[in-house]
């Protein structure tokens, strides 16, 4: 399954030793942007200001071995155009809504989702992914509106789902 969300990320790894690497690169290109060591279970932030409501956003995953990305939850401080409402049913996983003080966090269970492709944003959207051992910006690695994929490798030429 791929998911559009307008950025991509390369995991790539081996299932024997828990590690991977998560990798950033350009839709269509081979060479990656970024190539960083991570271990099957770590998750990924991936932070940004909503385009349409400017307000910040959250979303989070997990590296796994089977699925490659995984859809942990999702964290906001209010409702906007393509964000969750309320709990919702995808490929049989139902998220979990919960209100937090002023805002909300969707927990979507591990939700298998194999690559995601989305669009990096403008600089007032400013993506940033939080890994487990350093920040990145994705502008300082690419420009705006460029597409990347995010996916994970167990065994080198080989993806996860």
């Amino acid at each position: 399954m791929t998911v559009l969300l307008g950025c991509a990320l390369l995991l790539t790894g081996s299932v024997d030793t828990g590690s991977a690497w998560f990798v950033i690169r350009v839709y269509g290109r081979e060479q990656p942007v970024l190539s960083v060591p991570v271990q099957i279970g770590d998750r990924i932030e991936l932070g940004h200001t909503h385009s349409v409501h400017r307000r910040p956003v959250h979303e989070v995953y997990s590296v796994s071995p089977s699925a490659g990305l995984a859809m942990e939850e999702i964290r906001a401080d209010a409702h906007g155009a393509n964000l969750p409402s309320g709990p919702e049913t995808v490929d049989g996983v139902t998220s979990t809504f919960v209100q937090e003080g002023e805002g909300y966090r969707v927990e979507h269970h591990g939700r298998p989702l194999g690559t995601v492709r989305m669009v990096v944003g403008t600089p007032d959207v400013d993506h940033r992914l939080t890994l487990p051992d350093r920040d990145v910006r994705l502008l300082d690695l690419v420009d705006p509106r460029a597409r990347v994929e995010l996916f994970v490798q167990t065994h080198p030429g080989v993806r996860a789902m």
